[in-house]
């Protein structure tokens, strides 16, 4: 849950302003609390029986229930709706580099790079990839180019530490701002990790990032861990989880997440009940027949102390 003061109260959809260096110097003040607003953002799939994204959607079309009580919805549009300006996507792309994807790295390159393709002018991507050790880009960026090199130089070998990289990319994505989107890729079982698969998970529900795991069953995919994994923390962060059979559908596969990514509503709400680092659970409600929806099944209410004012100096 991010902590926003009132201005910004727009469920993190809106960027940092940055500080005026011209600005006048302030005068001294006494040591005073900053008031905030808790805010939750939450990120929603809906979508009919054929599987096609429903658009069109009001505030009162849907229902949101945070622990079975209805809370006030303060922000909701399409993701991408007729006449508004885009919202800023932030991908990070975790992908498996271990020793027994030496067969299968071109596949995976091709199909990243073709995700990286598609991104929009306003989105940024960053791309970690694992083995043994966990290794990021630098900065997220919208620069294919930068994006094309770090993919091309990627080499398969060593072990798998998958839940390390996982943790890894939601810790760089967590105060992205805008929409954000993990894709994780393993065609194994994690064999290297110092963290454990609970351990990511309840550190997923923590982060406003919808997840998507790509579990490929390859020649040491062991099914039951790495499966397992992908498919707890894509369900409990409003994702999916894709089981290809073969490497040449990975293309297809990004190209199916990168389609949803741009066909989301995104929702904002301040709890009625105060922070008291208690797992809630909320349930998103459509009233209309024939659809379902997709959303993070909770979070953590996050109780944090009042950022103190800094003390000017003499």
């Amino acid at each position: 849950m991010r902590r926003l003061t009132p201005a910004l109260a727009l469920a993190g959809l809106l960027a940092p302003a940055a500080a005026n260096p011209q600005a006048p110097a302030q005068e001294q003040k006494p040591l005073v609390l900053e008031a905030e607003v808790e805010v939750v953002s939450v990120t929603a799939v809906v979508f009919d029986k054929a599987g096609r994204f429903v658009r069109g959607l009001g505030a009162g079309d849907i229902e949101l229930l945070e622990d079975g009580v209805p809370q006030e919805i303060t922000v909701f549009r399409e993701a991408k709706g007729k006449g508004d300006e885009e919202i800023p996507l932030s991908v990070v792309l975790v992908l498996d580099t271990s020793g027994s994807m030496k067969e299968s790295l071109d596949f995976l390159k091709e199909a990243a790079l073709n995700f990286v393709y598609k991104l929009e002018e306003v989105d940024t991507a960053l791309v970690v990839q694992f083995n043994e050790s966990v290794k990021g880009s630098a900065d997220f960026t919208g620069d294919t180019d930068r994006l094309e090199r770090f993919v091309g130089s990627l080499q398969a070998w060593g072990g798998t530490s998958l839940y390390d990289a996982t943790h890894y990319g939601l810790e760089r994505i967590k105060d992205q701002p805008g929409r954000k989107s993990v894709i994780l890729f393993s065609d194994g079982a994690d064999t290297t990790s110092r963290m454990d698969d609970r351990t990511v998970v309840d550190f997923a529900r923590m982060v406003e990032a919808t997840v998507y795991g790509i579990g490929f069953k390859g020649s040491s995919f062991s099914g039951g861990s790495a499966s397992g994994f992908l498919k707890k923390i894509s369900s409990e962060t409003g994702g999916e989880f894709f089981s290809p059979d073969k490497m040449s559908e990975l293309i297809k596969v990004f190209a199916l997440i990168s389609e949803e990514l741009k066909n989301h509503y995104l929702l904002a709400y301040t709890p009625k009940r105060g922070p008291d680092n208690m797992y809630r659970k909320i349930e998103l409600r459509v009233r209309r027949e024939g659809v379902q929806v997709r959303v993070r099944k909770g979070y953590v209410a996050t109780k944090r102390r009042k950022r103190a004012a800094p003390r000017p100096r003499p």
